[in-house]
């Protein structure tokens, strides 16, 4: 079985946040699991001051990746002409195509491609129409959907969601399309035996990782540490992950309001080594969301052991919750302040909440059963399209 991906981002380019990690662990899975897999992306970055990524096809943990050089360099446009030539010379020889992210011209086109050839084609959302997502630059997203994603996602073969929280969100007309729920894939082993017990015992280190943005809660975990200092002084937070679009500005300002210059750390992007660091000397991270499709850092951390308290717009909450891998909260200051002042002061639970969080990761997340799971959702898909007589055509 050969499987060519579509990706508008791709590593090095974690900035763009858990579309590149996602991507990154499926394609790993799907290799495992016997699958041939390629990937055409674009060397698209966010900020100017970030290293140019090359183009060219190269070898990326295994998997063959071929970066085409956007036609804009920043921003979201994810566009690049040798992408769309790339695509229509190799897809014919491909069982099927594989898209990540809507909005994206490296989406759309594929897209077309695959339904005027007649090959079948599988969509990630990545949570791309969850409520919050589809507020975002709400008139523009309209306007895609009208001229091309609708079309996009009623010619998919299967759209994929990776909770069953993400489905449940869509828009009523996507509940009715073909589907597949599949999570992401969490590598369980690579944060096993971080740390030192007892000096994670007695941590006081509340830890937020993940891309510095409006929609991951810092105006509620601004004002829920300052409560939380006033009653444990000894308490930090550490702001692991990149600004986006500007929005470090915002929050630093929120931290100085609150008096909190001290007791709170930014410490930029972080690579492979630094994540585990980071993870390694916390207490417990902290995801007060207003929207998270699946939560990567939340699977994370769980696997690192750390126990994490989330608000229930994390899609990952009910997994966290049934498995008792840490609090669930609603979107409320004063009960994020106290499920962190309730975890913090109780090292004994603590250590429960971290070894339940990294079961449920061994057991649901992990790249064996992930890739399993894909590769019997393509071979649904070829043996649809194996009882259908014709190409498929224009939807």
């Amino acid at each position: 079985m050969r499987v060519l991906h579509v990706s508008g981002c791709y590593a090095p380019a974690t900035e763009w946040g858990g579309v590149v990690t996602a991507v990154r662990g499926m394609l790993h899975a799907l290799s495992s699991a016997g699958v041939e897999v390629e990937l055409l992306t674009t060397t698209q970055r966010s900020r100017a001051e970030l290293p140019a990524i090359p183009s060219g096809r190269r070898d990326v943990d295994g998997v063959p990746v071929s970066y085409f050089r956007s036609v804009h360099r920043l921003g979201r446009a994810f566009w690049a002409p040798g992408l769309g030539r790339a695509l229509r010379a190799r897809a014919p020889s491909f069982d099927l195509v594989h898209l990540h992210m809507l909005w994206t011209a490296a989406g759309i086109v594929a897209a077309r491609h695959c339904r005027a050839r007649g090959i079948p084609y599988v969509v990630t959302l990545h949570g791309a129409l969850n409520p919050w997502a589809l507020r975002q630059r709400a008139f523009e997203k309209r306007v895609f959907l009208a001229a091309a994603e609708r079309r996009n996602l009623r010619g998919a073969a299967r759209l994929h969601f990776t909770t069953e929280a993400e489905r449940d969100e869509a828009p009523p007309w996507v509940r009715t399309l073909p589907a597949v729920v599949v999570p992401d894939v969490v590598d369980a082993e690579r944060f096993v035996g971080l740390g030192n017990a007892d000096e994670r015992a007695h941590s006081f280190e509340v830890l937020l990782l993940s891309r510095i943005h409006a929609v991951k809660g810092f105006d509620l975990l601004v004002p829920a540490m300052r409560r939380v200092r006033a009653l444990e002084p000894r308490a930090r937070l550490v702001v692991a992950g990149p600004d986006e679009g500007g929005h470090r500005a915002v929050v630093e300002r929120q931290v100085a309001a609150a008096g909190l210059r001290e007791a709170v750390t930014f410490t930029g992007l972080l690579d492979e080594t630094g994540r585990a660091r980071a993870l390694a000397r916390a207490a417990l991270l902290v995801a007060p969301s207003h929207q998270e499709n699946f939560g990567m850092s939340v699977a994370e951390a769980m696997s690192a052991g750390l126990p994490v308290i989330v608000s229930d717009r994390v899609n990952l909450a009910g997994d966290v919750q049934r498995a008792g891998a840490g609090e669930v909260v609603p979107l409320d200051e004063g009960a994020l302040a106290d499920a962190i002042l309730r975890v913090l002061r109780d090292p004994a639970r603590r250590s429960d909440m971290g070894a339940a969080g990294r079961r449920l990761v061994t057991e649901r997340f992990s790249s064996r059963a992930v890739g399993g799971a894909l590769r019997a959702a393509y071979a649904s898909v070829l043996s649809d399209r194996s009882r259908r007589s014709g190409p498929r055509g224009e939807a």
